[in-house]
Order: structure tokens, then C-alpha cells, then sequence
């Protein structure tokens, strides 16, 4: 949360600045990821409408008595106790914390604020309860609230019972922390609902639904880390393998630069207990904190660990630890053969050669991923096709989900194989790369260089024995004029991404990757947004055109900013830019924005270099036409009439238009039915419009679509040819362009989408956009001229009025 959403939601207190807060901090080391958070709020809370600020701190991971630290005051109902902690330490587990807590409670408003996010949640060592809490008075001590449990929970379907609970906020949630600052500053009639620590029981009351001790068994807490963080977590706390000490600067570098996909894998490990605290080594790394694996867990994870893996992560531990530290990791390497989860008997059982024997390393699952089961089942069925070679190609435009599909059958199909390989192929070069990984792991000799050549990893992967056979996953391809001669066909299954339509015609049956349907994209919205209502949900979701990246976006905008949903709605272009443009995601390695501007500026580069150079014209043309499929026959509609500005001429040449349309449909920026329909992603015209078009470009697009518009018109729009097309226009016409275009330019287009919006009845449409034009050009045209008299007849306005 940064400052000023926190101030936003501690806005209630400004009515009562005779409040103190005493902020206690917990200084326990594992803390230590949330160090520059929990710096923010101090500097935030300085900020706020408090009488002082008082700064504590505690340990919880200490031995001993807690200190209850100067927090009373004479007379309850002044002060507020915040204290901040991830309640995973000892003294959470043991009580030591909660007594603290209960000590508070008696003489202020007490809260604890949490920065775990909810995938770390179950490391938590107390146990949390639905409750809810009202206040009779400003600041009343905690133990004096009126204070329930949830009706419906779990906890009183049990029978369970607590006299008073300590609210638990969560750091990254303003609301929470809102109506929390409204229960204090009170009084207030309503329930302040959330998470608390039950206190005051009698002994044994929640026997049963206390939190169970941490496991111990170094093969069980591996196993555990896999399940709830998935295989890159469990990678990460392997790389740890190699030094002697750990630190948490060495995990994140580790985390950024040898595992890149696992970019939550950091706070997963060291909570996951295969790390212990070395307070007596923490000399050696000052300021930090040192800690070493379990025992047992280093041998154990060191079977998983690779002969390129580790000399990796030796290589940076040394660069990054003291060297006295560094120089004392003493262990052998092990046999370049792998031994892993994955791995299979090398005993021949298919074609002749030596076994191969490598462990799957996949990046980790996305946990939210949502539908797509008939795609799923579309990709085991091509893949093993008869008539196929193993091939089977994922196409569709940039952040349609393409990646994440091929990892969730990478992941639900891994047990198939003997192995799963999965390959990064933006170029030939990246491609290589990763092979050379794959040979280093299959023992491959490397050559005269001392790399491992590629020619010898296919042939390896050709003749290798197998039990099952392989996957081998190449993930945003670049077209296969420059990879073709880097796939191992017909050897074992190959399953490609990209964006480069043709790969299509490298196989019989390739697999287009569409939006999301109406139903996945709700639910993809409330899995962040869960409190949205169907019609709302479905409304958001319709304007993101089923593109996975925005749902995300505008689930996390929905869920954490101040704008609700008529808000977002209501400045859809322009919030949707903003959040593609400088906001990432965890989930989708892909910066849509950034990845359209790119594509554009190949384009560009094309038409520089000679080749066709009119497809950026029209896809700047294209986004200004509104959504859904356009009809060939509109688009060549101005083929016979003069160039105009604007289009480059491509509107006017039918051949041009033709191997224009072909060269966006080759980027996947557009679809195109070699005559049929022509559609553009609504997003990506949004992003045209708002991001990647300069406004001169913006404004000359704006003027050849009405152009377009104009020269559709049709010659007798009574028939039923012509009452089509007449829709088709009137659906594409953007009233704003065509206004501001001014009745020369657009006085023909408007009366006729008017007359045919009369003509078929919906005479208050017709009515509504009468007025609006009226409003605007009668003050450029004559009262008698006959336009206005047209617009005025439309808009119901008799003639002596304006």
C-alpha cells in the first residue's frame, strides 16, 4: 500500500485528533521482506491526523517474556495500538504474542496489521476467526468492544465462542483498513466485519481449531513447499543447496537471475521452514540476517540440482556473499546425469541409443488460471494425431494467453513423459541457447569451444532411449523461417506459442487461442473482485474483450482503487491504457502496450526496407471503425474514389488494401478471412488510440474512417442490401469524430445514419443524435439551411426554436 491510500483510509480520525498511536513494529527477522512496506507506513502514519506517534518494537522470534512497552495510559479511550507482524514466529505459536495483545486491549483500540499476502496466509501461527466488532464511543479499548462472531462462519456452526477478538488488517487492503479507522473513531451503528484473534476464552474452548505445529521431516516440508508454492519454489530453495550460508539478497538474486518465472518464490521458501535462523553467524553477513537449510534438506534438494544449476548459483553466491563465507561451500559436483522427480529407468524401451534422463523443470503454475478446458483437450488430441508429426501450434495475438495455456497442459500432462523441456524462442539465438541447457543435462560432449552443440542435442533427442517420450515446449516463437531447423521432428511432441500467423501453415491442424468467454472472464474478474454483481461483472468483462491481462488489471483496479464500477466504465480507453502501459503483472509476462507499440514499429521498419508499407495506415484506420467484424465490402467500399489523407492511399487500391490486410493478419494483428470479415482486437484499438498513435496520426485516421463511412454509403438504402450496410455504418460512426468533423466534411454521413435510425423505428436514437449535431453545427450553418431543418424536423425541435 503506498502513503496516500493509507492516509485516504485513515481519513475517518480526522475528527478526532486527540487520538495517540503507538505503532509497534516486529523486528523479528523474517520481517525482513517487508522492511521498505513497513518503512512506508511509519513515514504515512507520521502524516496522519493523530495528537503523537509513538514507535515501539518487539520480537517475536526471541526467547523470553515479551516487553508490553509504555502503552497505558491513565484514561482509557485516547490511544490506539497498531502492531505490525506476519504472525508466523514463535511467539504467535506459543501464546507469548496473544497475551501481549490482551494487554493492550484493556487500554486502547488494538489492531494488528499483517503485510502477508493471501498465498502466504497458512504460515500464519495463530488462529484467525471470522468476527465482528461495534464500538459504543470513539478509541474504545478493544476489550471493551461489542464483539461477535460472524453469524454463518464455520466457528459458530461449531459452537465456538469469544468474548472479545483482536482485529487482524490486512496491509494491502485500504478498505479493511478503513472501516477499522471508522469502528475507532466512531460511534458507529454499523458492524465492522473481518479477521481477529479470539482472546478471553476458557481453556480448551477452540481445542481442535488451533494451528498445528510446523512440520519437521525435511521430505515433508519439500513436498509441501511444492504443493502450495509449486515446482520453481522448490528450484529456488535447490540453487540454495550450493552455499553455506543463505541471505535474503542472495535468494532474490538468485530469484531474478537464475529462476525469473519464480518471482513469489522468495517469501514461499523462507517461510516454508527448510530454512533455520544462524543468529550466531550473522557477523558474517552483516547487516543481514544468515540462516542455513535444515538438516537433511540439503542433501535431499541437492539430488535436484543440476551440474549447470549449480555452477550458476555457485558462481553468484560467491560474487555476493563475504569470501570468507563464500569459500567454505566445499561440496563435490555430482554426476551431470540428473536425478530428479521426473526422472526414468534408462532401460531401453524404444529406439536404440542410450536413455534420456532429464528432470522436468517447468516455471511455476498460474494458480488463477481460468477455462479454456476445450483448448486443453484440443492440444492432447493434436499432438497425438496419427497423422500427425508431434507438432502442434498455439496462435493468436499478443496476451490472448497463449503461454499460460501451454503451461497449464505442460503441467497437467508432465506425468506422460519422461521428461517436459521448456524453451523460451523469441529467436534462433534464445532457442539454441536453451538446447545447450537441455544437451548439458543429457550429457551431451560438448564441442571443440567448449559448447554444447545444438546438431548433437537433436540428434540426442532422436536416438535417446524413452519410456513415454518428451515434450518440448518453445514459447513465444519467431516465425519458423528461423527455428524450422531447430525442432527435432517426429521424435517426440513439440508444442508451440506464437503470434506469428505462419506457423500455421507448418501444420495441418494448428490451434487459434481466443479471448476468454463471458463466463471465464467473470470469473477471472471476481477472483480478485469477488463482491462484483453479474450484470457489473459481466459489463467490465465485455469491454475487455476476454483479453486475460486486462481482466487481471481491472480485477486488481476494481479491488484496491477508489473508482467503482460506472467509473471504470465510464473512462474505459483511458484507464485501460494506463494499465497496460505501466503496470505488470506476476501472472503475464507481457507488457501488451509495449508488445503493440513494438509490433507497429516493425511495421514501420517493413515498409522502410521496402517491403509493404501500407499496414500501419490501415490499422490506424482499423481501430478508429469501432468493434467487431467489418465486412470486406465497406472496407473496399472507397476503392473507386480519390485518395484522401489519412490512409496512404490503402483505402483507395484494392490491392494495396488486399496485401495490407494479409501483412496485418501475418502479425496477428488483425484477422482477416481472405475476403471475409476483418477484425481487430478491441483492445489493441484502444491501445492504437490512446498509446501508440501520435495525435496527428490519431486525427488523420479519424478523418479517412469517415471517408470510408461516407463512400459506403449506399445508393438506395430502402432495399434490404442497403438497410445492411446502412446498419453497419450507423453501428461504426463515432458521433464525436463526425461532429467535430463539421457538416462539409460529415453533414451527408450524419443525416443518413439518422434517417436510417428513423427508418427502422428507433426514432428516440434518431432524435438523441439530432439534438446533439443541432446543438453544435447551427451555430456554423443559416437557420434556413436545409440540414438544420432536417436536424431540427429529427430532434423534434419546432422551427422558431434554436
Amino acid at each position: 500500500m503506498n502513503p496516500s491510500t493509507l492516509l485516504r483510509a485513515l481519513h475517518p480520525f480526522e475528527g478526532t485528533p486527540y487520538l495517540t498511536l503507538t505503532l509497534v513494529l516486529d523486528r523479528a527477522p523474517s520481517m525482513e521482506l517487508w522492511r521498505r512496506t513497513v518503512d512506508d507506513l511509519r513515514e504515512a502514519l507520521g502524516q496522519a491526523p493523530f495528537e503523537e506517534l509513538r514507535v515501539q518494537t518487539v520480537d517475536t522470534s526471541a526467547p523470553g517474556p515479551l516487553p508490553t512497552g509504555d502503552t497505558g495510559m491513565p484514561h482509557p479511550g485516547k490511544q490506539v495500538v497498531l502492531l505490525v507482524s506476519n504472525l508466523v514466529e514463535a511467539a504467535w505459536r506459543d501464546g507469548r504474542a496473544a497475551g501481549l495483545l490482551d494487554h493492550w486491549c484493556r487500554t486502547g483500540a488494538t489492531a494488528v496489521l499483517q503485510p502477508l499476502p493471501p498465498e502466504l496466509r497458512h504460515h500464519a501461527g495463530v488462529r484467525l476467526a471470522p468476527f465482528r466488532w461495534r464500538a459504543p464511543r470513539p478509541a474504545t479499548p478493544t476489550a471493551w468492544l461489542e464483539c461477535g462472531l460472524q453469524p454463518g462462519s464455520l466457528e459458530v456452526a461449531a459452537g465456538l465462542h469469544a468474548p472479545s477478538a483482536v482485529p487482524v488488517l490486512d496491509l494491502e487492503d485500504s478498505r479493511s483498513i478503513e472501516n477499522w479507522a471508522r469502528l475507532v473513531a466512531g460511534p458507529a451503528t454499523d458492524w465492522y466485519e473481518g479477521h481477529g484473534i479470539p482472546s478471553g476464552m476458557d481453556p480448551g474452548t477452540w481445542d481442535g481449531f488451533t494451528v498445528p505445529a510446523p512440520a519437521t521431516d525435511p521430505a515433508a516440508l519439500i513436498e509441501t513447499l511444492r504443493e502450495a508454492a509449486g515446482t520453481a519454489a522448490v528450484q529456488l530453495a535447490v540453487l540454495l543447496t550450493v552455499s553455506p550460508l543463505v541471505t535474503l539478497h542472495l535468494m532474490y538474486a538468485m530469484q531474478r537471475r537464475l529462476l525469473p518465472e519464480a518471482d513469489e518464490a522468495v517469501p514461499e521458501v523462507l517461510h516454508s521452514g527448510l530454512l533455520v535462523r544462524a543468529a550466531e553467524r550473522d557477523r558474517d553477513v552483516a547487516p543481514q540476517y544468515a540462516y542455513v537449510l535444515l538438516d537433511g534438506a540439503a542433501e535431499l534438494l541437492d539430488d535436484r540440482l543440476t551440474h549447470f544449476d549449480r555452477r550458476r548459483a555457485r558462481d553468484l553466491a560467491m560474487r555476493l556473499l563475504p569470501p570468507a563465507v563464500s569459500a567454505r561451500n566445499t561440496r563435490p559436483d555430482p554426476s551431470s546425469v540428473l536425478r530428479g522427480e521426473y526422472a526414468r529407468s534408462p532401460e531401453p524401451t524404444g529406439r536404440a541409443g542410450s536413455g534420456l534422463r532429464v528432470r522436468t523443470a517447468l516455471p511455476d503454475p498460474n494458480r488463477r488460471f481460468t477455462g479454456r478446458g476445450k483448448l486443453l483437450a484440443d492440444i492432447h488430441e493434436t499432438l497425438h494425431r496419427s497423422d500427425s508429426d508431434g507438432l502442434c501450434v498455439l496462435h493468436g495475438m499478443a496476451g490472448i494467453g497463449k503461454t499460460q495455456v501451454a503451461l497449464k497442459y505442460a503441467h497437467n500432462h508432465c506425468d506422460e513423459y519422461d521428461f517436459v523441456w521448456w524453451s523460451e524462442a523469441r529467436d534462433a539465438r534464445t532457442l539454441a541457447e536453451s538446447l545447450a541447457r537441455l544437451g548439458d543435462e543429457l550429457s551431451v560432449p560438448p564441442g571443440p569451444d567448449g559448447r554444447v552443440p545444438v546438431a548433437g542435442v537433436l540428434d540426442r533427442l532422436r536416438s535417446g532411449r524413452v519410456d513415454r517420450g518428451w515434450l518440448l515446449v518453445l514459447d513465444n516463437a519467431d516465425p519458423p523461417a528461423t527455428l524450422a531447423s531447430l525442432l527435432p521432428l517426429g521424435a517426440g511432441h513439440i508444442l508451440i506459442t506464437s503470434r506469428h500467423v505462419s506457423w500455421t501453415e507448418e501444420t495441418a491442424h494448428p490451434l487459434r487461442v481466443d479471448g476468454l468467454s463471458p463466463e471465464d472472464s467473470l470469473a477471472l474478474l471476481r477472483a480478485r473482485a469477488p463482491w462484483l454483481t453479474g450484470e457489473e461483472g459481466a459489463a467490465v468483462a465485455e469491454r475487455a474483450g476476454g483479453l486475460p491481462p486486462l481482466l487481471i488489471h481491472l480485477g486488481h483496479s476494481l479491488a484496491k482503487g477508489p473508482l467503482d464500477v460506472t467509473e471504470h466504465l465510464a473512462d474505459f480507453d483511458e484507464l485501460c491504457a494506463d494499465l497496460l502501459l505501466h503496470h505488470d503483472l506476476t501472472d503475464y509476462d507481457v507488457n501488451l502496450a509495449g508488445v503493440w507499440k513494438q509490433a507497429v514499429a516493425e511495421l514501420v521498419a517493413d515498409a522502410d526496407a521496402g517491403e509493404d508499407g501500407h499496414a500501419p495506415e490501415l490499422l490506424r484506420v482499423l481501430s478508429c471503425l469501432g468493434t467487431g467484424p467489418l465486412s470486406f465490402g465497406l472496407l473496399s467500399a472507397a476503392t473507386e474514389s480519390a485518395p484522401s489523407a489519412g490512409d496512404g492511399g490503402v483505402l483507395h487500391d484494392k490491392v494495396r488494401l488486399h496485401m495490407a490486410l494479409l501483412r496485418l493478419d501475418a502479425k496477428d494483428l488483425a484477422t482477416y478471412e481472405r475476403g471475409g470479415p476483418v477484425e481487430v482486437h478491441p483492445v489493441l484499438q484502444m491501445v492504437m488510440r490512446g498509446v501508440v498513435m501520435t495525435p496527428n496520426q490519431l486525427r488523420l485516421a479519424e478523418q479517412a474512417a469517415l471517408g470510408l463511412l461516407s463512400a459506403a454509403l449506399p445508393a438506395d438504402p430502402t432495399t434490404s442490401s442497403g438497410r445492411g450496410r446502412m446498419a453497419e455504418i450507423a453501428r461504426r460512426l463515432s458521433l464525436p469524430t463526425a461532429v467535430d468533423a463539421g457538416p462539409e466534411a460529415a453533414g451527408e454521413l450524419v443525416a443518413a445514419v439518422i434517417k436510417h435510425h428513423a427508418a427502422v423505428g428507433d426514432t428516440r436514437l434518431a432524435a438523441s443524435r439530432a439534438r446533439i449535431v443541432l446543438d453544435s453545427w447551427s451555430r456554423h450553418l443559416d437557420t434556413g439551411h436545409p440540414l438544420v431543418a432536417f436536424l431540427r424536423t429529427h430532434a423534434g425541435t419546432p422551427p422558431g426554436e434554436p
